[in-house]
């Protein structure tokens, strides 16, 4: 009986110990991380209107950030130009978020997905289509809307927080070059003007006007705001310039505003500091002077119980002149005293 009871507890602790190193080593217990900077340049192709910003984690896999002015599309592969992509059996996208506040469009996707709404979840469809993973691709895209392109052109990060099998990563993009690579990608061509066909020897070609520049600038007291150029014959360019510069102005008044704030309160602070020192030295003369009238008092005292001495004998002595009220009416005031 003790040596089944034996066999049985030695079973059970090399079962425990199986169990216990095989979670030590699992690989999907972690959660990594992955910031790719504005050193990873986007790859603008204006013929097909879009613009690609790529990197590797090191490991193998490469993230491929895809933008089209309507959609955008985060793909995995295993090259740098994509045409290998990840296949995942299981690809979660927990969250999307820009300069850290969740995105509301993203959002959306998550409250209206059918079966549940914690996170967006391969092979479950979104409506209309706003959202859609693609695990066979390794891809997942978002259709924007104005108020998203609009955060994106004026935000500094982009996260998405990805769950390929059990492996959680957060994937941060620096997007602060994002409005100069919107610009780039949408920016016209300047017309070119054909120079006309010479009918004489005489006759002289026309020269190409290069177009003409325009720059939106700060009010005159943000002198520390550098104006933007624009080409004077674009509309969109000269929006979005106006739109940057007036950016920075309100950045510029923020910071004054809480200047001008710290100021005052320090002025208050010292203000406050200086009356709170008055009344202390108030209060300090006050509290002496009492104490002196107290002594002077005790004083006075005894020097009227020394000369009552000579008083009951009918006599005055000068010291006692100050004292002279307290004495009895038959002793008088010397003027010798005086």
């Amino acid at each position: 009986m003790f040596k089944q009871l034996f066999i049985s507890l030695v079973a059970l602790c090399l079962i425990s110990f199986n169990v216990f190193a095989k979670d030590a080593v699992n690989p999907f217990a972690k959660k990594n991380s992955l910031n790719i900077g504005k050193d990873a340049a986007w790859n603008i192709d204006k013929k097909a209107v879009t613009a690609i910003k790529s990197s590797s984690d090191g490991k193998g896999t490469y993230y491929h950030l895809l933008f089209d002015n309507k959609q955008l599309k985060l793909s995995m592969s295993s090259d740098s130009a994509g045409a290998s992509p990840k296949s995942f059996t299981q690809l979660e996208i927990k969250n999307l978020k820009i300069d850290g506040k969740q995105s509301p469009l993203f959002m959306w996707c998550l409250n209206n997905q059918e079966r549940h709404k914690r996170f967006l979840q391969q092979g479950l469809k979104v409506a209309k289509g706003v959202c859609t993973i693609d695990g066979a691709a390794g891809s997942f895209v978002m259709r924007l809307n104005k108020d998203t392109l609009k955060s994106l052109r004026e935000g500094s990060r982009l996260s998405f927080m990805l769950k390929p099998f059990r492996t959680q990563l957060e994937l941060t993009y620096d997007i602060s070059d994002f409005k100069d690579m919107y610009l780039a990608l949408n920016a016209k061509p300047a017309p070119v003007i054909a120079a006309p066909v010479s009918v004489a020897p005489v006759a002289k070609i026309a020269k190409l006007k290069p177009a003409r520049k325009c720059w939106a600038g700060p009010p005159p007291q943000y002198k520390n705001i550098k104006s933007v150029e624009y080409d004077c014959n674009d509309a969109s360019a000269k929006l979005d310039a106006e739109t940057w510069v007036t950016k920075l102005v309100n950045k510029e008044k923020e910071k004054q505003r809480k200047l001008a704030e710290e100021k005052k309160q320090k002025a208050l602070a010292e203000k406050l500091k200086q009356e709170e020192k008055l009344q202390a030295e108030a209060a300090a003369i006050a509290a002496s002077e009492a104490k002196q009238a107290e002594i002077g008092g005790e004083i006075a005292m005894k020097m009227v119980k020394v000369c009552e001495k000579y008083w009951n004998k009918g006599e005055h002595r000068c010291y006692c002149q100050k004292y002279i009220e307290h004495a009895p009416s038959s002793i008088q005031a010397s003027s010798t005293c005086e």
